[in-house]
């Protein structure tokens, strides 16, 4: 079953609940000034309605979309993921000391036809975006998490919970 809850986009308050198969909340069509949010089961098993259950399931819903905004960025598989960190501590050691280990670099400037200076440069660089990127992404998921647990409403719960990913790909100013 899915449950949902159409409510008043200018107050934030339940206009009424619904419930149906898996999708059907997508068909519905709330009335005029009104939107509708799919709400664990336990929201609407109880009056008043447990917004705790909904806080909840809207700040597991901004850790997904985080994770896809840096999925988006990067290939974000656990192997890879392990791949960046050793591959910029092998460019910072090499950088450091030329005398370093090269065994994490060497195979990819050899394939790519660079030198270990140039891949250690774009290393370097690839994970510096990162670092400003993912520091970025943060903020914004945590700022959403704070509003979330503010909000006092069914309304500003879900409003609180949008966040607008694409600023991520915003030139710099």
């Amino acid at each position: 079953m899915e449950y949902w809850i159409v409510y008043d986009l200018a107050t934030g308050a339940e206009l009424y609940p619904g419930s149906g198969m898996p999708g059907t909340a997508a068909y519905q069509q709330p009335p005029e000034g009104a939107g509708i949010v799919v709400v664990p089961q336990a929201v609407v098993a109880q009056q008043p309605r447990d917004l705790g259950a909904l806080k909840a399931a809207l700040i597991l819903g901004v850790d997904n979309d985080a994770e896809r905004a840096r999925a988006a960025i990067i290939t974000a598989l656990p192997g890879q993921v392990g791949t960046y960190v050793l591959k910029e501590a092998a460019a910072r050691a090499w950088l450091a000391d030329n005398g370093a280990s090269t065994a994490m670099l060497q195979p990819e400037a050899t394939a790519r036809g660079m030198t270990i200076a140039a891949l250690a440069a774009e290393v370097i660089a690839n994970a510096e975006a990162w670092a400003q990127l993912s520091g970025a992404i943060e903020g914004m998921r945590y700022a959403a998490k704070a509003r979330i647990a503010a909000a006092a409403t069914i309304g500003a719960i879900v409003e609180a919970a949008v966040i607008d990913w694409s600023v991520l790909n915003a030139p710099a100013a």
